[in-house]
């Protein structure tokens, strides 16, 4: 109840007066040479009588001291008018207030319980009433204040003729009520008869949207209320005012939270809190507000949530950055690891292969990093002898071996060692730089994570090797291996579908005289 007068009397009375610029607030103004005569003009009583009828005790008393009689000239030919005008600025500046407090320099007494201010509010109204009834207002010689003053005392009286007159619209004429002739009142349900009434005797002169809207809170119509917010005010009050509405009122709480079929199996709530989310994800500026609204929607929200999040740009990665940042807010893994799979695939498309790595290794997508790693795989078995592997060597290095398909890229990463160590033979480097070599070599033949089709090349990368001129540098075993593995090659190219690796045709006779000659060395140095 305090909350509907507080909302009253502070907000729509602020809006009826500095907004309807018609009221005689604006027209009325007061000049030098007026001042000695200002209460003969029948406009300053209509003033006060407006301004006294909704509470506004300050601008009355301030309007009173105006008043001709306090001019020094004038007191002593004056002085029983003076006393009236006295006499009513001071029972204006002492009308209780049932409130805690009020703030400075605020006219008014103010009561905290409701017993003291029945009890002040008996004594006040007896003492205008004893002002009214006093002999001095037929000994008073001006009319214009004599009417006036006693006009003011039927509004405090709460005579609601002069209410009626004194209220330009129908909510002044209601907040009057509430401040003159019930006090007391106590209810919803009186306060929404009592605006029907004030509507009757002020007849609003145009349609306002406040107008539906007031009606609708008093009437405790929560559906009105709703309609007039979403026509008039829009999607942000309407999903915010739900809150408003459900405080307090079980009524309202089961209407609003309750599930509709005709909804989508959804409640109003959910739908209009829906519907501004959709509102701010349609502006590049506001986008990101929306989950706060869909999150809190536990039919719908998240499948608006997950579409709006996989609808922003993955190409730059401040707005990339901002979405997964998004996703670990409100704990939705899953969208962010989609996300961060859409961005590693789109700059692996795009040609920044780097990029597209890291973002699907974020994602821990292990099915594209396996495609990624036969692209590789296919990539170096074209040109494994070439020095073309350097454009591969940084992008091998950020797979690492997780990802496994066949062969995995274990084999990547010893090649990647052989390579460098076979670099360090061909610059002239020691004998030693030639057996770390040979490892490498055998390592790889031995693994079986090294894919057949890449067994001649890596043979033929290594003639050097076998034809190490100052000792042979493999083994017997080790050279009986190489010469089975070459067996099984030669055996593997009778095969449909084999892909031939791009070697001199005299590569295969090559290594094969190399083997030979390493291997009658190797068994006499045995």
């Amino acid at each position: 109840m305090v909350n509907i007068r507080a909302l009253l009397t502070n907000s729509f009375l602020f809006y009826y007066y500095c907004i309807k610029t018609g009221h005689v607030w604006h027209t009325y103004r007061f000049s030098g040479t007026d001042l000695f005569v200002i209460e003969d003009d029948p406009r300053y009583w209509e003033v006060m009588s407006s301004a006294l009828s909704v509470g506004w005790l300050d601008i009355v008393v301030k309007m009173l001291r105006l008043h001709g009689s306090y001019q020094l000239d004038q007191l002593s030919n004056r002085e029983l008018e003076n006393g009236l005008v006295e006499a009513v600025a001071v029972l204006i500046s002492k009308m209780p207030r049932l409130r805690p407090e009020s703030a400075a320099g605020n006219l008014g007494e103010c009561f905290k319980s409701k017993p003291d201010f029945i009890k002040a509010w008996e004594k006040w109204r007896s003492q205008i009433t004893k002002l009214d009834c006093s002999p001095f207002w037929i000994q008073c010689d001006n009319q214009q204040t004599r009417v006036g003053l006693r006009n003011l005392l039927q509004v405090m009286l709460g005579n609601t003729e002069s209410l009626c007159t004194a209220s330009c619209y129908w909510v002044e004429l209601y907040i009057s009520h509430f401040l003159y002739i019930r006090p007391f009142m106590i209810g919803v349900e009186s306060m929404y008869n009592l605006a029907q009434k004030c509507i009757q005797l002020k007849p609003p002169t145009g349609t306002h949207r406040l107008t539906g809207l007031l009606i609708g809170i008093l009437g405790e119509n929560t559906e009105v209320v709703l309609a007039e917010i979403s026509r008039e005010f829009g999607p942000w009050m309407v999903a915010h005012a739900v809150e408003l509405l459900t405080a307090g009122s079980e009524q309202a709480e089961i209407l609003l939270y309750d599930e509709r079929y005709n909804l989508g199996g959804i409640s109003m709530v959910e739908l209009h809190r829906l519907a501004y989310a959709q509102v701010l994800s349609s502006h590049a500026l506001t986008w990101q507000i929306a989950p706060i609204y869909l999150t809190s929607c536990m039919k719908q929200g998240m499948g608006l949530l997950e579409n709006l999040l996989y609808r922003q740009s993955v190409q730059h990665n401040n707005m990339l950055l901002k979405n997964i940042e998004i996703c670990r807010l409100y704990e939705l893994d899953h969208i962010s690891s989609n996300i961060m799979k859409v961005a590693g695939v789109y700059h692996w498309k795009h040609g920044r292969k780097g990029a597209g790595v890291f973002w699907l290794q974020q994602s821990q997508d292990t099915n594209c990093l396996d495609r990624i790693a036969q692209q590789l795989f296919d990539s170096v078995g074209k040109s494994i002898s070439d020095e073309s592997f350097k454009q591969w060597e940084g992008l091998i290095e950020l797979l690492g071996s997780e990802s496994k398909p066949a062969g995995g890229l274990e084999f990547l990463h010893k090649y990647r060692d052989f390579k460098k160590s076979l670099q360090m033979v061909y610059s002239g480097k020691s004998t030693d730089a030639a057996r770390q070599a040979v490892g490498s070599l055998i390592l790889l033949m031995k693994n079986p994570s090294t894919p057949q089709r890449f067994w001649l090349p890596l043979l033929f990368d290594s003639l050097k090797l076998l034809n190490w001129k100052d000792s042979p540098l493999l083994s017997v075993s080790e050279t009986n291996l190489l010469l089975n593995k070459l067996q099984e090659f030669s055996l593997a190219r009778q095969r449909p579908h084999f892909t031939e690796p791009n070697l001199p045709p005299q590569a295969l006779s090559s290594i094969r005289l190399a083997l030979a000659t390493n291997l009658g060395r190797a068994i006499l140095d045995e």
